[in-house]
């Protein structure tokens, strides 16, 4: 396999320790030779607290591929070989140590070649209305560049949704995430 990743994070500086982070990734992935697709470890994932976080951890994508009309009650890895992800985050001091942050992101992954068990998992010229969006807040305990991060965001985008029931803020469905470290 090969893979090639496009990250390009921005910095911007307002007042004492307050700035706006923003991050524009796009990542490809191609397998051959024997190999059909990319090993399991080396696919691109959507969603959790590295990511999209309106959405759970590898629960985005691919494309408007959704695990619940499938009829696959087990649980279902969503991954891909194509990988579209931005992010853009207010941060600002509290008191001391203690951080906030208000953001929003955008992304999702898809499959390259079309596959039967993954519908709408292919990427096309649609892509934009399959982005998953979401926003949300965010409390960062930050002790001499060791930060514990507590994000709490609600999806506003679901490309899983039939079109037309995409858009909606769901405030009262809201995702939250446990890290280390800043997002990005």
């Amino acid at each position: 396999y090969a893979k090639l990743d496009f990250d390009i994070r921005y910095h911007l500086n307002l007042k004492k320790d307050q700035k706006i982070a923003a991050r524009v990734f796009a990542g490809y992935g191609h397998a051959y030779g024997n190999s059909e697709v990319l090993p399991f470890i080396k696919q691109y994932f959507s969603g959790g607290p590295f990511s999209v976080r309106a959405f759970r951890i590898r629960s985005l994508g691919p494309g408007t591929f959704s695990s619940d009309s499938s009829g696959n009650s087990g649980f279902f890895d969503q991954a891909g070989n194509i990988r579209l992800e931005a992010n853009i985050e207010y941060r600002f001091p509290i008191i001391s140590y203690l951080k906030g942050a208000i953001f929003a992101d955008a992304g999702n992954v898809w499959l390259s070649d079309e596959n039967p068990s993954l519908p709408g998992g292919q990427f096309n010229s649609e892509f934009i209305s399959e982005l998953g969006m979401g926003a949300g807040i965010g409390l960062r305990v930050d002790v001499q560049g060791f930060v514990i991060r507590f994000d709490l965001a609600a999806p506003f985008h679901d490309p899983s949704l039939e079109e037309g029931k995409r858009w909606d803020f769901r405030a009262d469905e809201p995702v939250f995430n446990f890290a280390i470290g800043y997002s990005f």
